[in-house]
């Protein structure tokens, strides 16, 4: 029988019953606040005004997007207690890398063959395309566009409602269309047909978010300037604590600014790949996830790690004939 205990109690029982988990601290420690940068910010665009002259037109939307604002920085938090032993065991679950996400994610699907430029935009193109959208889908949809001839001369070249068609199977396929071939034109026009390499640069481009932006400079020139958070990292870091231990963070940029506060950089490379293969393999591998808590060097805390992360292992064992300890 599955044991539901609201949040705190539920850490309290880790903690007590588990090396791998304690309770994740939630003090915040305050940084110096940081100067004042009023008297050199840009002023802000002027409004257009409503009754004046008519006699020029409007003129029309550039395609380009503006530069995000830097985010402002956080509270940083005491690193959850226990977390490197979590940690650690999400590790040892994932080590086999039989998740969706490691053979067909946006790293693992571009093409190596052709140039690093060309390697580079599939990459820039598979996250653009993988938003709302499973992996299995945007894989399937790589292949139609490589099949056709993913480069910036020939997506540029491919009319709207052709390249429509290639990726209908995506979620928001119309406005993908639009934004691909903003960002195409503009990597050919002012970034001399290359793919940027700055978090700035790359989150300017229409239709390229932080998440994406992170990725791409990790996978495309190994620059790693921030943790990539999905709706999974989301999810799963707020079910661990690791958030702050109060309110569950509203946004994945609200999980980014929180986890970025404590966790080492030495992991920030890896724990998206990390936290998305475990929350696929909570969402549709339960069988297989959880043999492999069963046979990893902590079974109870892996199975409590189960349960944390929405597991109903003692149902999961009954309805696939896996022998669970009580």
């Amino acid at each position: 029988m599955r044991l539901r205990l609201p949040g705190p109690l539920l850490t309290m029982v880790l903690t007590r019953t588990s090396p791998y988990f304690a309770a994740p601290a939630s003090k915040l420690v305050a940084r110096a606040a940081p100067a004042s940068s009023s008297a050199g910010a840009a002023p802000s665009p002027k409004k257009r005004a409503g009754s004046g002259s008519s006699s020029a037109p409007a003129p029309s939307p550039s395609p380009k997007k503006r530069a995000r604002s830097p985010k402002k920085e956080a509270p940083a938090l005491e690193p959850p207690a226990g977390w490197r032993s979590t940690y650690d065991l999400i590790t040892e679950l994932r080590a086999d890398r039989t998740a969706v996400v490691d053979s067909m994610g946006s790293e693992a699907i571009a093409t190596s063959a052709g140039s690093a430029e060309e390697r580079n935009y599939q990459v820039l193109v598979s996250l653009m395309l993988s938003s709302q959208t499973k992996d299995t889908v945007n894989a399937a949809t790589m292949a139609k566009l490589r099949a056709h001839g993913l480069t910036m001369a020939n997506i540029l070249a491919t009319p709207d409602d052709e390249l429509d068609e290639l990726i209908r199977a995506v979620g928001f396929h119309n406005n993908k269309v639009k934004f691909i071939k903003a960002t195409t034109r503009l990597l050919v026009d002012e970034h001399d047909s290359t793919v940027p390499d700055t978090l700035e640069a790359l989150t300017a481009l229409p239709g390229v978010g932080p998440k994406m932006a992170l990725i791409c400079l990790n996978v495309c020139f190994d620059k790693i300037v921030g943790i990539s958070v999905d709706t999974h990292v989301h999810r799963i870091s707020n079910q661990l604590g690791w958030t702050g231990g109060g309110a569950p963070t509203k946004n994945p940029e609200a999980t980014r600014a929180a986890l970025e506060s404590w966790m080492p950089f030495e992991v920030w490379g890896e724990v998206n790949l990390l936290l998305v293969g475990l929350g696929q393999e909570v969402q549709t591998e339960k069988p297989k996830l959880l043999r492999k808590a069963l046979a990893s060097s902590d079974p109870p805390a892996a199975l409590r790690l189960l349960e944390v992360c929405g597991v109903d292992v003692a149902k999961e064992g009954a309805k696939h004939g896996i022998d669970v300890p009580a």
